[in-house]
């Protein structure tokens, strides 16, 4: 609302209710926060619950994010795979079974929220409403489309943790630790060079 001035946002704080208008300012306040957001280097550890709370998966990796959406996630041994979205394509990599299997970033990109917030775009930010929680320090953000909800955490500017809560159920905590926020990254880290003897699976 900031950047229509004063008059409109004394008139949008009479039509609007309380709560919307704390939906509004948390969105603004989320959204300056993903636009000083130029790209993020971490080790994450996730873990992946479902409905009754019960561990499905946990992993640990480091992860790579540059506006507005390219992406690199290694996840360590024995869940050894990787992960990189090029702008393009997303290629998924799991050496255990020789294969990469390759997708149109396009598709992709709508069920990733984090990708979606990254890209920026007015008509993205449509999809999401989003609430703040001060004692907490996250901000939730919900998918109108999908149902998903996501919870972004920082620590001052650093992003530290990232909460994605499916429709269906299951939760998946990644907590970050060593972020470096804003260096510049060299572009071969988001490029999926095949290698040799590797069967590619298309289907962009």
């Amino acid at each position: 609302m900031k950047q229509y001035g004063i008059a409109l946002a004394l008139i949008a704080s009479v039509v609007m209710s309380p709560l919307s208008w704390a939906t509004e300012q948390a969105k603004q306040q989320l959204q300056d926060k993903m636009q000083q957001l130029e790209s993020v280097q971490a080790s994450f550890e996730q873990t992946v619950t479902g409905s009754s709370g019960e561990v499905l998966q946990s992993l640990t990796g480091e992860l790579a994010l540059q506006r507005p959406a390219m992406l690199r996630w290694r996840s360590n041994p024995p869940d050894d795979t990787l992960l990189i979205a090029d702008g393009e394509s997303v290629w998924y990599y799991n050496p255990f079974v020789e294969q990469v299997t390759v997708y149109a970033q396009s598709n992709a990109v709508e069920n990733s929220p984090l990708l979606l917030l990254m890209e920026g775009s007015k008509e993205r930010w449509q999809q999401f409403d989003v609430t703040y929680d001060s004692a907490e320090g996250a901000f939730e953000v919900v998918n109108e489309n999908t149902g998903s909800e996501l919870n972004l955490s920082f620590t001052g500017d650093k992003l530290t943790r990232i909460v994605l809560k499916q429709k269906q159920g299951d939760t998946t905590t990644i907590a970050l630790t060593d972020v470096v926020m804003n260096e510049s990254l060299p572009t071969d880290l988001f490029q999926f060079a095949i290698p040799e003897g590797v069967e590619v699976d298309d289907q962009r």
